[in-house]
């Protein structure tokens, strides 16, 4: 029987979505998007790699590169402080 599962959503006033995916190890993982659509992108990278592990140096550095994007994109310099 397949443990996995998820839940995408977005409180009202915010401005990104919480992803929470659950894989077939019944490993929960949670991120932000500023997109429904790159979410759910999310929950299948997780349960297509989740024999490979996910990689958390790898999301923590996915999740900083796009925030330096959006940064970039308002004009603003980005600053991880």
């Amino acid at each position: 029987m397949s443990k996995r599962n998820y839940e995408i959503s977005r409180k009202a006033g915010d401005k990104m979505w919480t992803c929470k995916v659950t894989n077939s190890y019944s490993e929960t993982h949670v991120n932000y998007f500023e997109t429904e659509e790159r979410a759910s992108k999310w929950v299948y990278y997780i349960w297509e790699n989740e024999d490979n592990k996910v990689n958390i140096d790898e999301l923590l550095s996915n999740a900083i590169a796009e925030c330096v994007q959006m940064d970039e994109e308002r004009g603003v310099e980005p600053s991880l402080d």
